[in-house]
């Protein structure tokens, strides 16, 4: 498979099973370790939903699908939806910069990612979606988180 530019268009390169549930944009599953490298300070409110916001440092990928490994960006926006039934119960508690983090949702590249108040640069990063149930999760101190 060719080396990706993760500033380029990549959709999952096949249909994956995760692809079924009504939050996922159809794009490659991804597990990765890392470091939180910011956390924002207020949940943001956006497609009816409350999202707790951070950027991680990818340490090491643990799985993906969907993708050449080599097109996941060093660093990814994460917005983990919080408090309803079709995200996590509450939001991660205590989440600091430079903790480990692990993490399990949809590679949202920089070409599909919409720009938020957090994540607005030019491109935007990388985002990390659907990190709840039934697709993803987060296990950060200890807890585990789906």
């Amino acid at each position: 498979m060719p080396k990706h530019d993760y500033h380029k268009a990549t959709r999952a390169d096949r249909i994956l099973p995760h692809h079924r549930f009504k939050h996922s944009l159809g794009m490659p599953l991804l597990r990765v370790q890392g470091t939180i490298i910011k956390v924002f300070a207020s949940p943001e409110h956006h497609h009816g939903a409350n999202h707790q916001q951070f950027i991680v440092r990818v340490d090491q990928i643990l799985k993906v699908e969907g993708i050449d490994q080599s097109a996941i960006g060093r660093e990814i926006f994460v917005a983990t939806r919080f408090g309803d039934d079709e995200g996590l119960d509450h939001e991660i508690e205590g989440l600091r910069e430079d903790t480990s983090i692990e993490l399990q949702g949809e590679y949202v590249d920089s070409a599909h990612a919409y720009k938020t108040e957090d994540n607005d640069g030019d491109p935007p990063l990388p985002v990390l979606h659907f990190t709840h149930h039934p697709v993803g999760y987060v296990i950060y101190d200890g807890e585990h988180y789906s």
